[in-house]
Parts: C-alpha cells; structure tokens; sequence
C-alpha cells in the first residue's frame, strides 16, 4: 500500500476505533492487486472460526439518519450527553418531505463530502474512491457509451438504461427543490456527486433491518411515533441504506460463511448498538478475509458491484440469465408495481454448485427430477409461473383433481402455488401422464423466449476488440451469458417432443 493510503486508513481507524469500532488484531488492511483495499490474515497470524473480524458502532454509520438530525447519532433508547435527534435536519424542510429517503441519504454523503476537513464523516470519506476519479468508481451504469455498448443485448444492458433514467429523475427533482428553496451551496451538488454518491451507497452500504439491533429499530419506527416519522409507515427500514465505515472494507465471496451480529452494549452513560462481522471460516496467515454480501448473481454483481465471479470446473457458478415477468395493470395498481424475475443458470439449479439457483428453488430433492427433465436449467418458480398462465381449461381440471386426490392422500389442507407445482412435476414424471401437451407448451415458450433473446445477443456482438478493462469485464460477462442459453436451450430441445433433434449455432436454434 502506498504511504499516503496507509496514512488514509491508519486515521480511519484510529477515528472508528475512537468511537467505539473494532478491527481483529489479527487482521489488517491492505492493498489487493486484483480486489484492491480489502482485509487480510496478518503474516504471522492466524483467524479462527467464529471471530468478531469487524465491529462497526451504529454512531459511526452514515445514511439517511443522519440528514434527519444532520449529526452522528447512536439512535438508541438512551442516548450519549449531548446528541439528540431533536436537533435540524440537514437539508430545508420542503426537501426533507418531498425527496426519498435513499436520495435524501445520497445527498447528505455529497454534503459531507463538500464539508472536508470539517465533516464528522472526514477519515472516512476519504478512504472512498474519489469523485474526481471516475474510473475508481463508476459502475456500468456510468460507464462511457463505448464500454456499455459490449453488454448490448444483455439484462445489464437494459438494467442500465433503467437506472440512468432513475438517476437522471432523482437529481433533476432533488436539485430543483435545493435550488427553489435557496440552500446554501446548492450549486455545488453536481450530477457527477450525485452519480459518485450512487455507486457508493450502491456498491457499499447495508440494509438496517440487517444490521441495526431491535432495540434501536423500535426507537426509529416508535410504533410509528419514532424518528422515522409521527405516522405508521411515513417512512421504513427498507426505504433507504447506511455506510458502515471499515466493515464496508471486506469483500464478497457467495462461498463464505458469514454473520452479522447485532448489539447491544449497555453502559452507565448510554447503550451502545453496534454490527459484527463474524467469520465462521477458518483463515490462515495473509489469507484474503471476506464477507458475503448474499446470494447474487453476476448479473447483480457487476451492476452492483463492478465485477463477476469466474467459472470453475468443479466448484462455483455463478452465471445466470434473469427473465423478467411482466407486471399486469391489475398488478400494479395493488402495489407490485416491480416485475418478479426469474433465473437461468448455467448448469443444473440442484447441482451444488448452483448456489444461488437453489437458493431460489420451490422444490428441493430428486424426487421431482424426473419431473424437471428439459427444465433442469430452469427456475422452478418460472415453471409455475408459465403452468398456470399456459393451462387450459381441461389442463386446470386435471391439476384440481390431482390435488384434490393429494388432499385426501395425505389430508392436507389448503392448496398453495407449491402443491400445484408438486402434482404438475408428478404428473410429467409419467410417460402417459395427462398433462404432456401442457410440457411441451411450457417448454415451447421458454424455448421462444429463450431463443429470440439468445439470437438477438448473438447479433448484437461487439465488432472491435475490447479496448479498456470495462470493455473486457463486459465481453467476459457477455460470453457467459452465452454459454448460460446455450446450456439451456439445449437441455430443453432434448426432451422437446415437437421437434426432433436440435442444435444451437451462432445464436440460432437449427431444428433437424
């Protein structure tokens, strides 16, 4: 590491540790070539399982929170001499009520930023990337248009434009308000803060129902008369996120097992509340020590993240293709308004090696495998999904009286999505079961979907070599891609009773 990054974060530690943070003494910060600054084993030491590698104060996370009181704050039931969250917001009051949560917290990291010297937040702000830096921290969705154009036809392709325009709406409503209502220095909140605030909430901070102890979340939400707002609902644990400073430091691996400990510690001055990143993971000396930020695929990852997970022979996968479920208007006007989407994966979803795929999965065991031939590829819940919208009239009858005879079987009770999932795979299980026509419309429909979507990348590649390290993480991402409909589309051709033998080349599916 540099000596101006040590120095960086030998204050940033010195500041958390000031108020109240921990690192494991075995452990240290340091410069990764591939993962840059992370945390690793000391040399000469070693980090058993079930060590506390990292414990981050709630007073010292920065997030929405603090734009309500525009200071730190432990948010606990007895707060230290001298905080209260009675004290101004950071921001005027018409931007407090109109902004979302997440947005309001973006701009209060800008604030902090522009402060300097002078910011609470200062030793740890200045360990992030830096905004004058672009290349550090821009993720896809701020790349150049050059670098983007090598996931055309991929879902980070569409995701970007999503989020852009996301982006572009939040600070062109948020800007206007700070500007009408004559804050000083609005002018300095520049759409390339607001996009570098972005990716470091994005890239970087945690939900508080995962890391905020119960005590301190019943003190924000107070039964709807809490910080949060005087009425239920004004405002929830899931509307925004929150940085932990050094906690933030450690990096992913979906094959860590991690957990993050919420707590409580009481004084005779105040309570204390507080995360721990605990390892259950055994490290030696000057191994890598990670966190695991969930199941996620690379799809999320590099959007997320700014990188993907490699392929192993015998290992982890990570490589899915998400397919989206349109949102009908009845939908939406109850409120689920987000489209649900669906994976496919690389290889088999019950294979070990699918951990995030299993993680999806309805159905769990090899009873059912039979059932999934052709679908193996496939989500489970995608497959539901297309049985009920596909069924026809005399399909549905059958399903009710398959579980009808299952009810009376095992004397269940109600009948949930799962069940009607269970008889439909039982039933395709047998060479003359009644609900062979429905597979194959089941399988034609992926089929289409897949193949169009499939055709379409293949059309769209990129006619130059990669030029830049964008360029080639995405040409990377976008060959895996690839690999994940081929595997898929093959899987399912094989057992497609309409058409013969098929193959996919170039993008197409060729049918013999």
């Amino acid at each position: 590491m540099k000596d101006s990054d040590q120095h960086k974060f030998d204050a940033l530690l010195e500041w958390a540790q000031s108020h109240g943070a921990a690192l494991h003494p075995a452990v240290e910060i340091y410069n990764d070539d591939a993962t840059k600054f992370s945390i690793r084993v000391r040399s000469d030491q070693q980090l058993d399982a079930g060590s506390t590698v990292v414990t981050c104060p709630t007073f010292i996370t920065l997030s929405y929170l603090n734009a309500l009181t525009n200071s730190p704050h432990s948010f606990s039931s007895r707060p230290a001499a001298g905080t209260s969250p009675s004290q101004p917001a950071a921001f005027p009051p018409r931007f407090m009520q109109e902004v979302p949560p997440h947005v309001i917290g973006r701009f209060f990291l800008i604030q902090q930023y522009l402060l300097g010297r002078d910011s609470f937040w200062y030793p740890y702000i200045a360990t992030l990337p830096q905004p004058e830096h672009l290349s550090s921290w821009t993720l896809p969705a701020f790349w150049p248009a050059a670098d983007v154009a090598f996931l055309s036809g991929t879902n980070a392709d569409a995701a970007i434009e999503e989020t852009r325009e996301n982006v572009r709406r939040e600070f062109k409503h948020a800007h206007k308000i700070l500007k009408k209502e004559e804050h000083a220095g609005w002018e300095e909140y520049t759409r390339v803060l607001y996009n570098w605030a972005f990716c470091i909430f994005t890239s970087r901070s945690f939900r508080p129902s995962l890391i905020l102890p119960e005590p301190t979340q019943q003190v924000l939400l107070g039964g709807g008369a809490g910080l949060l707002g005087e009425e239920e609902g004004v405002v929830g644990l899931e509307d925004f996120s929150m940085l932990q400073p050094v906690l933030d430091i450690a990096n992913h691996d979906i094959t860590k097992a991690v957990t993050w400990n919420n707590t409580t510690t009481t004084t005779r001055r105040q309570d204390i509340s507080g995360c721990e990143m605990v390892t259950k993971d055994r490290y030696g000396p000057g191994q890598q020590v990670y966190n695991n930020y969930g199941n996620k695929t690379n799809s999320e990852l590099l959007l997320g993240y700014g990188f993907i997970l490699p392929v192993t022979e015998d290992g982890l996968h990570n490589d899915y293709i998400h397919v989206r479920k349109r949102v009908d208007q009845k939908e939406q006007e109850r409120g689920g308004g987000k489209p649900k989407d669906f994976l496919i994966g690389l290889r088999p979803m019950h294979h070990p090696s699918s951990v995030v795929g299993r993680s999806r999965q309805l159905l769990l065991g090899e009873n059912n495998a039979e059932g999934m031939r052709g679908f193996e590829h496939v989500e489970d819940g995608l497959i539901l999904d297309l049985v009920l919208a596909v069924a026809v009239e005399e399909e549905r009858g059958v399903i009710e009286g398959l579980l009808l005879a299952e009810r009376q079987q095992e004397q269940q009770g109600q009948v949930g999505a799962i069940s009607i999932l269970e008889v439909t795979l039982t039933d395709w299980k047998e060479e003359d079961g009644k609900l062979g026509e429905l597979r194959d419309r089941v399988k034609g429909a992926l089929l289409t979907k897949l193949g169009n979507d499939f055709e379409r990348l293949v059309q769209m590649d990129p006619e130059f070599a990669p030029a830049t390290k964008n360029q080639e993480l995405a040409l990377q991402y976008r060959e895996q891609c690839k690999r994940v409909y081929e595997a898929a589309i093959q899987a399912l051709m094989k057992t497609y009773s309409d058409f013969g033998r098929a193959e996919v080349r170039q993008g197409i599916i060729i049918v013999n």
